[in-house]
């Protein structure tokens, strides 16, 4: 009983932070979703496609992320501070180069880009996104550059200084995106700003994350941050470092990019069904992100608990921990569905979805309630736990395969082939999950990662 307090109480000290973070960051984005659906279903068909599209570098930059974040937690967990600003640095400039590059290359092909995206959707919604990819494109960097520097932060025990930033963050969009989407009028006054529609929900993420790039940067290098990256040598390439930071983070970008490749590819299915559906997928996956609130912040706590773990050598303890994390991620996500339930015809009202789209929405969120609880904690939270003892080729192939095995094949021959349109792809997205399930359980019982960890320790070196 001692032990179980004491694993809650550290689970709690890491995601009860991440917890209001995230949830700070779903409940804005439905907030600016809301706000972009104003301007009409095209624009919010758009946003959603472009922000779905956007996913695919932001997992390039995951590379940097988790190799960063594990190489810190593990050198923290060993206390060795040395070791852990060299990682952190590294994966910072690393993160600085790749994105400054994608922008580049990406505004240099938009036109294709977007033409490949959107297909022969409607012109409307193809201005639209052709207008808000500029802004998010040229945003990526400061993205990068703060994920990095957050993933840092929470490698060393500091949860508390990435979530206030990101609060700042994201009340910063908000505040933008209603004065330039909206528009404002102050009575009594000259004052009166126009609504600059796609112009104005861009530019007001674009905003946002320069600043939270800037508090970041502020913060890893104060005196009071836990890991201070102040030294110019942290940042200078350094081969060593920069490979381990690749060797946990490549495999881990790589899944991610092919994981939001098949995502795409189920958008482009689905758009192609009209934009009434499309506008009631892309709520249906605003509400996805809500319910799995707890089980994100999981999964980033259990790579940091499971990191400092293997840093101080205690690896019988890494199988009950992750355990532990995967049931409390599905009890919260099993209350929050819970509470949700009945909330089906106002969210499709707040999102001004019109009839059509509603009664879509209304099939895809029961659907969300019952399998996201039961399946989504052991297929993400499990792995999560398994990238932090150095397992990362083995997340990545599985979760390729299943994504592409399941989430693609099966939805394509549900949703097209058989004429169950999205009800059907999203049958392929529930594949994929049951399958994750099944095969990271089977990994985490087994324990072969284990017997990696113990060869390694015993045949590594004491610095």
């Amino acid at each position: 009983m001692t032990q179980l307090r004491e694993r809650l109480r550290e689970l709690s000290t890491l995601t009860l932070p991440l917890l209001v973070e995230h949830a700070f960051i779903t409940l804005m984005g439905m907030i600016n979703t809301a706000m972009v659906a104003s301007l009409g279903e095209e624009a919010l068909a758009a946003a959603g496609h472009i922000n779905n599209a956007a996913q695919i570098p932001v997992a390039l930059f995951a590379a940097m992320t988790t190799g960063g974040t594990i190489l810190v937690a593990q050198a923290i967990g060993a206390r060795n501070e040395r070791k852990a600003a060299f990682a952190g640095g590294q994966a910072v400039a690393l993160a600085a180069v790749f994105s400054l590059a994608l922008s580049l290359t990406l505004a240099l092909t938009q036109g294709p880009t977007i033409s490949w995206l959107f297909g022969d959707s409607d012109p409307m919604m193809i201005q639209a996104g052709f207008v808000y990819f500029t802004y998010i494109n040229w945003s990526l960097p400061f993205l990068a550059v703060s994920q990095t520097l957050f993933g840092v932060m929470r490698g060393s025990g500091d949860v508390k200084n990435p979530m206030k930033i990101t609060l700042l963050m994201n009340a910063v969009n908000i505040v933008l995106s209603y004065v330039l989407i909206v528009g404002v009028s102050v009575p009594f006054t000259a004052i009166n700003i126009p609504s600059f529609g796609m112009h104005g929900a861009g530019l007001a993420i674009a905003i946002a994350r320069l600043i939270g790039m800037a508090c970041a940067i502020w913060v890893i290098m104060s005196q009071k941050s836990p890991l201070r990256l102040y030294r110019l040598q942290w940042y200078k390439p350094t081969r060593g470092v920069q490979k381990d930071i690749m060797t946990l983070g490549v495999p881990t970008g790589i899944e991610q990019m092919l994981f939001q490749a098949g995502r795409m590819i189920t958008q482009m299915m689905i758009i192609g069904m009209g934009t009434a559906i499309m506008a009631a997928n892309i709520v249906a996956a605003n509400m996805m992100t809500f319910i799995m609130i707890p089980g994100n912040a999981l999964t980033i706590g259990i790579m940091v608990m499971v990191g400092q773990r293997v840093g101080r050598r205690d690896f019988d303890d890494i199988s009950k921990t992750t355990i532990f994390a995967t049931g409390v991620a599905a009890v919260f996500m099993l209350l929050m569905s819970l509470i949700l339930m009945p909330m089906g015809g106002l969210i499709a009202a707040a999102f001004s979805l019109d009839a059509e789209s509603a009664v879509i929405f209304r099939q895809l969120f029961t659907l969300l309630l019952i399998g996201g609880p039961l399946l989504w904690p052991m297929s993400f939270v499990i792995p999560s736990a398994l990238r932090a003892v150095n397992d990362v080729k083995f997340t990545m192939v599985a979760s390729v395969i299943t994504m592409w095995l399941f989430r693609i094949v099966i939805g394509y021959f549900f949703g097209i082939i058989l004429g169950f349109g999205v009800i059907g792809v999203w049958a392929g997205l529930y594949g994929d999950w049951a399958a994750r399930s099944l095969v990271f359980w089977l990994r985490l019982r087994r324990k072969k990662w284990m017997k990696k960890l113990v060869e390694g320790d015993e045949n590594s070196e004491v610095d």
